[in-house]
């Protein structure tokens, strides 16, 4: 379903999915047994609270006249529907969430880009550009510390 948001709203929305995923990763860090499952969990609630942070450090730039600029928006997807599509086992293995991280890395990523590619106003396509390195920079630190883990 397509929708239309002002490219703040979004903002706001791509913040509050990052605040769910971190809750998720501390579900699943809560019940997890071993220790590299662990340790792959805490980083990911970790750059899931970074990322929200970041977006809400966005805030002043969001209030800008320049923000409130309408686009066509077409990610509707819910933190929690994108770990249900993913089929979790209930002790979900370390392959599975990394899978999972990749997944909303790459969700974000296809997010800004979107976003990035619709907008006219350079000054927007500049916020959604910085966010979508940010985001690959943030991926690339992922599969870092996933292939740390792999060594362990």
């Amino acid at each position: 379903m397509k929708t239309f948001k002002q490219a703040h709203e979004v903002l706001k929305d791509a913040q509050q999915f990052h605040l769910d995923m971190a809750g998720i990763y501390q579900q699943l860090l809560d019940n997890a047994e071993d220790k590299r499952t662990q340790l792959l969990l805490k980083h990911l609630h970790e750059h899931e609270l970074r990322m929200a942070n970041n977006l809400k450090n966005y805030g002043a730039i969001a209030e800008q006249e320049v923000m409130k600029t309408w686009l066509q928006y077409t990610h509707e997807e819910s933190a929690k529907d994108l770990v249900k599509n993913l089929y979790l086992s209930d002790k979900p293995s370390i392959e599975e969430i990394n899978k999972l991280g990749q997944e909303v890395d790459s969700y974000f990523s296809d997010l800004y880009h979107g976003v990035y590619e619709c907008i006219e106003s350079e000054e927007v396509k500049k916020v959604f550009e910085n966010l979508k390195q940010i985001q690959d920079q943030e991926r690339v630190t992922l599969s870092k510390a996933t292939n740390s883990l792999w060594d362990m």
